[in-house]
């Protein structure tokens, strides 16, 4: 016995059947913009009333496209027009629930109208494809736009693997009706209307991708099947569409309406409900930990901190020293007694999100939300058009409430800047300025392989920039290394252990607010009880300074991308910023403090960068000075400007220790600084995971405190 919601021919087909108790929730909404203040939260809002994991988009008229998380802990992936300075039109998008950005596997960016995700589900060998389309109008006079539309779909839908479920979804702008004569294979009998031009393209479309219209197919009262009311709420068609691929016909539950969802647009959310679970496609281990270390300004916590630090030093340092434990066991002893100490008292930061609507005004948005339960339920034009008229003035009451706000927000923010200014904090008056001048930096932006072609998946897009930085930072060794002879004497340098007061200084000039390094040991977390972690560095140092050795997580780093000008699809329009063991930082501090003003002497008095009481605006200044007199003098002048591409990726480590020597720095000091280089290893940071780890052997470290001063070496002694 065949069902009323599907052909004799449709049911004798074999189908594939995700046979799991646990269902997602997929929807897809015209919400005409959200390119509107406010707009997108809304959204957001009831996307998580609804429970939907995956929210497809029409009509977001943003531009460019990228990939970009909101306060609310939403994700969107977005697909608008990519030239500079194109309007404010069309525009598709994906909004993510938590659930849903974890098993991202990849996205794509198609154009305007067309944005492709995939995702990792609880079957093997399985995933799950959605297009989000937003298909040109019906009464379009331009055919080649519609021509173009489609192949771009075919295109999406051929790249596709048979065995994967795909959810094609949007705003079609297509009326396919309730007669399905010559498509009973991919429709049934339950659609709206009559079909129009836009419909027989649309059901040709599906009909050779082998596409069952969702719609069409289950029955539901007229009003849970129309997706557009027209304003003066007369006519209602059903052009917004999902549709599922015929051999996983048998795990889709429904398709319909929700009339009570409202961010007040003209069409209708309709939702799918599909039996099947989403997969976590990361592996969560290689996530960060970041410690709530703001909590220890508080007195009390502090002091707490301080007790439980101290309990689990002393009985380790006791053990250490005891059981002779070499260098690498010694710091896995105190990285693991500062790591338990941070979770134990001040535990994971969690993220925030405030939102900058006013509770006034969600309840504005509430009331609103009535209106349209009352226009939805008048039985009358007259009716009808009333409660329209009520529903249109509430909306205006949300639009001022959301000005307001906007307004308060921005007030707020003015003032978080004066006060972080007044209090010299740069971090937080930057962080302030960079949100009233209303911009976001798109996460994690696709970028293109060597060939120039997009790169889809985060997995391989991870693989590309670990390749781009393994290339960067692994330059081929000169041809022919320069003969560079040591110094005579050495300079007089004090090569003793480091004291307890060096520590101290050098702790203390450890910035707080900095991200931490592989070890995820804060810089607040190290100065929180300075008396054991002097100690502790007192114990470890003097170790290290007879071994000659440093512990391996500090030969560790994780590269973050910083974003410069150009195209951002291209890896080679991004900078490399290493982050560091923080406790690594200390030790070198102390060797930077003793070497900087013995090699000073000996550097050239050209050279102003990276020197203390001197800056390259003096040269600056200097040049500038010439220049006038030349002009004064009427006399001819050259000026030749040199820029070293890459310069601190570029350095040759085994001429930067001959060159240590030709300027007398000791031999203990230049196998400390080898000793941090050796066997040097990297992860590049992208989509909240890390990419595995590659040597690098050439260059200086990005973000290490010895490396300008080593780049200085290396330029002025070149």
């Amino acid at each position: 016995m065949t069902s009323n919601s599907e052909s004799r021919k449709e049911a004798a087909r074999p189908t594939t059947l995700l046979t799991t108790r646990r269902t997602t929730r997929i929807a897809t909404w015209n919400v005409q913009t959200m390119y509107q203040a406010g707009k997108t939260l809304q959204v957001a809002r009831e996307m998580k009333k609804y429970k939907i994991q995956v929210l497809g988009i029409s009509e977001a008229r943003w531009t460019t496209s990228g990939r970009v998380r909101l306060s609310s802990g939403e994700e969107v992936l977005y697909s608008g027009h990519q030239e500079e300075g194109a309007p404010h039109t069309l525009g598709v998008a994906l909004m993510l629930a938590p659930e849903a950005q974890r098993a991202l596997i990849g996205y794509e960016a198609i154009s305007p109208r067309i944005i492709t995700a995939k995702f990792a589900t609880k079957k093997k060998n399985i995933n799950l494809n959605i297009i989000q389309c937003y298909a040109p109008t019906n009464d379009e006079p331009d055919v080649e736009k519609k021509d173009n539309y489609y192949r771009q779909l075919q295109a999406v839908l051929d790249g596709i693997k048979d065995r994967d479920i795909t959810l094609v979804m949007g705003d079609f702008n297509a009326k396919v009706g309730g007669d399905n004569a010559g498509y009973e294979d991919i429709m049934g009998k339950h659609g709206l209307g009559q079909m129009n031009d836009n419909g027989e393209r649309f059901a040709e479309m599906c009909a050779l991708n082998q596409l069952v219209i969702g719609g069409s197919v289950f029955p539901h009262k007229r009003i849970h099947k129309a997706t557009w009311i027209s304003p003066d709420h007369v006519t209602e068609n059903q052009i917004d569409h999902i549709c599922i691929n015929k051999k996983f016909r048998r795990s889709w539950m429904d398709v319909r309406v929700m009339r009570g969802a409202d961010v007040y647009t003209d069409h209708q959310l309709v939702t799918t409900t599909v039996r099947l679970r989403l997969k976590k496609h990361h592996n969560s281990n290689n996530a960060r930990v970041k410690f709530n270390v703001g909590m220890l300004r508080d007195e009390e916590v502090r002091t707490r901190f301080q007790i439980s630090l101290t309990n689990r030093f002393q009985p380790l340092q006791g053990m250490i020293e005891e059981d002779e434990a070499d260098i690498k066991s010694q710091w896995e002893h105190y990285s693991k007694m500062w790591k338990d100490t941070c979770e134990e008292v001040v535990g994971k930061k969690k993220s925030q999100h405030k939102e900058w609507i006013s509770a006034d005004t969600i309840q504005k948005i509430e009331d609103r939300k009535k209106k349209k339960k009352a226009r939805n339920e008048s039985r009358t034009r007259a009716g009808k058009a009333k409660a329209q008229k009520e529903y249109t003035a509430a909306e205006k009451e949300v639009k001022k409430g959301i000005k307001k706000d906007k307004k308060n927000y921005i007030d707020n923010l003015a003032k978080e800047a004066e006060e972080a200014a007044g209090q010299g904090n740069l971090k937080d008056l930057y962080m302030t300025t960079k949100k009233l001048a209303g911009k976001f930096q798109q996460t994690d932006k696709p970028v293109r392989d060597k060939n120039g072609d997009p790169i889809t998946t985060t997995d391989d897009q991870m693989k590309r920039w670990a390749e781009h930085f393994k290339e960067l930072l692994n330059r081929p060794t000169p041809a022919a290394p320069p003969d560079i002879r040591p110094a005579e004497t050495e300079l007089p340098i004090n090569t003793d252990k480091p004291t307890k007061e060096e520590i101290k200084k050098a702790i203390m000039s450890l910035k707080n607010g900095k991200a931490s390094g592989p070890d995820e040991i804060p810089a607040e977390a190290i100065k929180a009880d300075m008396e054991t972690s002097i100690s502790l560095f007192h114990s470890l140092f003097g170790k290290i300074w007879e071994e000659e050795e440093v512990p391996p997580q500090w030969r560790e780093g994780i590269i973050i991308k910083i974003p410069k000008k150009g195209d951002l699809r291209d890896c080679g329009n991004y900078r490399g910023i290493m982050l560091l063991s923080v406790p690594g930082k200390v030790l070198n501090r102390i060797l930077l403090d003793r070497m900087k003003e013995a090699v000073d002497t000996k550097l050239r008095d050209e050279q102003a960068g990276f020197r203390k009481n001197r800056s390259c605006p003096d040269q600056i200044a200097s040049l500038r000075i010439i220049v006038e007199q030349s002009l004064e003098w009427k006399s001819p002048l050259y000026i030749n400007f040199i820029d070293y591409e890459k310069a601190f990726d570029s350095v040759d480590r085994e001429s930067l220790w001959k060159l240590m020597r030709h300027y007398g720095i000791p031999e203990k000091f230049i196998s400390l600084i080898r000793g941090t280089y050796q066997d040097m290893k990297c992860r590049v940071a992208h989509a909240g995971q890390l990419s595995d780890s590659f040597e690098v052997k050439t260059g200086v470290r990005q973000g290490c405190i010895l490396s300008p001063f080593l780049f200085l070496l290396a330029i002025t002694g070149s």
